[in-house]
């Protein structure tokens, strides 16, 4: 008996003593959690700044660098509308008739957008490796020698050549868009942070389509230079114009992104980095994007080329031939429709933050399909009914925009978004080629051909995104615990998250969404 009690006690000796072990080693491991805590508390807290109280931006991004790049986006967006409206022009001088400037436009365009496809996936691979910076810089100084050229060509292969070289720096500008804001604004914010960037792109287009469309015909009325100088004498300043940004951009702009992940790709060889980029294409959400950057970008061919095209040739044929007097008007009408686009920029910003960003750019492509059936049917493009159709066309290229760059940047993985946004730069042109050339072959059998051409896609565009979204949704209601009330409440609540885990890239592989790709 006496035994049992001695081992009985023993045991129970034992036992507080592994408790109380246990306790020593919570404590242990508590004052281990504490010492990691004060030392992350040693390190520089990540704070979040606000830019005008619109949005935040990270905190290893001044001000200086984000107002750079919306000063970049206005820019780029500027030389872009510029040399599509201004060319009409350049055409007319060289002795082209009217029934083939259609087809001409179209081409130069194509071959434009051949260079930026081969071009830009190469300048995003390049920004990876060596920066944003450099890129964006090196793009807008080719741009300006592009510029300073074009009017100086004396025949169409001259001008195929010039159009060419200022490809090459387009390609760098357009794909540094969406790079360059995924890595300046957090995730939540930028939708607003696309709408003021779509808002600074729109004051670009309203400064190509005002201004500097208006410069020629002043300086006639003033001095005793010809058309042709007078043209010469604008796309010079315009050249020196993005001279200027270039240095704004390589001085101003971040030096290098500080994220550990994109740092990462310096040890990736080009091919690896190409690859990863369209592996990730494998998200519906993100092909869909790519989808959408087509719409986007074929948009503006359409509302630059042609859109400005038919409206100078028809003033030219009932003004008696007043070739800078034309070229004003059509710069009056552009630049009153890209001035809607300005301000809607922000309105298109906060539908893509407050709705789900696919629902957003269902919408805006449903409104695009509306305005360009408009266009298509006119009679003449100074009747209201043309001029309604190109405001609302306007409204909705730059809500394409802002869409197609919000939802790219929430769909791209960190690590990979030079290469991701190359990519979507190259969907883009893709839009523009197919604009380019079907809408120049089309537009000189009928003029409403190419905006009814993209009224389609428009529409194809939205059936498509509606499709992407309920089988999302609908799958997230398989989910356990998941209300069926989520399905319809997602239309207009924004749940969107960002995709930054580098291994979700390679499971992707259910067959429910496979079907979509």
């Amino acid at each position: 008996m006496d035994s049992d009690i001695e081992n009985i006690n023993s045991n129970n000796n034992n036992k507080k003593i592994e408790n109380h072990a246990i306790i020593i080693n919570n404590n242990d491991e508590k004052n281990q959690i504490n010492n990691n805590n004060n030392n992350n508390n040693n390190q520089t807290p990540i704070k979040e700044r606000s830019f005008l109280y619109i949005h935040k931006i990270n905190n290893d991004v001044s001000y200086m660098n984000l107002l750079t790049s919306y000063i970049g986006s206005f820019l780029s967006i500027c030389f872009f509308v510029f040399i599509n409206v201004a060319q009409p022009d350049i055409l007319s001088s060289l002795g082209i008739s009217d029934d083939q400037q259609g087809r001409i436009s179209g081409n130069l365009s194509f071959c434009n957008e051949i260079v930026i496809v081969v071009a830009s996936y190469t300048w995003g691979i390049l920004s990876d490796k060596i920066g944003r910076r450099g890129v964006y810089s090196a793009g807008m100084f080719i741009i300006g020698i592009g510029l300073a050229i074009y009017p100086f060509a004396n025949s169409i292969v001259c001008l195929y050549i010039f159009r060419m070289i200022f490809a090459v720096g387009a390609a760098s500008c357009s794909s540094m868009l969406s790079a360059v804001l995924a890595d300046y604004i957090p995730f939540r914010d930028r939708g607003k942070a696309s709408g003021l960037l779509g808002f600074a792109a729109g004051g670009g287009a309203v400064l190509a389509s005002l201004v500097l469309m208006k410069i020629p015909n002043l300086i006639k009325q003033n001095s005793d230079l010809p058309s042709r100088q007078s043209t010469e004498v604008v796309y010079g300043m315009t050249a020196a114009l993005a001279i200027i940004g270039s240095v704004l951009l390589f001085f101003c702009l971040q030096r290098k992104s500080k994220d550990i992940k994109l740092m990462c790709n310096e040890k990736k060889n080009a091919l690896k980095i190409a690859w990863d980029g369209l592996k990730a294409g494998k998200k519906p959400l993100l092909s869909l994007a790519y989808g959408s950057g087509f719409l986007a970008r074929g948009d503006s061919a359409i509302a630059t080329t042609f859109l400005s095209l038919w409206i100078y040739q028809y003033t030219l044929s009932i003004n008696g031939g007043d070739k800078t007097a034309a070229l004003s008007k059509s710069g009056t009408i552009s630049g009153i429709a890209q001035t809607c686009a300005l301000f809607f920029a922000l309105v298109a910003g906060f539908l893509c933050d407050r709705m789900n960003r696919i629902f957003a750019m269902v919408l805006l492509a449903m409104i695009g399909c509306v305005g360009y059936f408009m266009l298509a049917f006119s009679e003449n493009p100074l009747t209201t009914q043309f001029f309604v159709g190109a405001c609302i066309i306007g409204c909705a290229e730059t809500g394409m925009v802002v869409s197609s760059t919000a939802l790219v940047a929430q769909e791209s993985p960190t690590e990979l978004r030079g290469s991701v946004s190359g990519f979507f730069s190259q969907c883009g042109s893709i839009g523009i080629l197919v604009a380019s050339l079907l809408g120049g072959i089309l537009y000189d059998k009928w003029n409403g051909y190419p905006f009814a051409l993209f009224g389609v896609f428009s529409a194809l565009l939205s059936i498509w995104g509606l499709v992407v979204f309920f089988i999302t949704q609908f799958k997230q209601s398989l989910v356990p615990n998941s209300p069926i009330k989520n399905f319809f409440k997602n239309f207009i609540q924004n749940n969107d998250r960002e995709f930054n885990n580098q291994k979700q890239i390679d499971s992707l592989k259910d067959p429910l969404i496979s079907n979509l790709l």
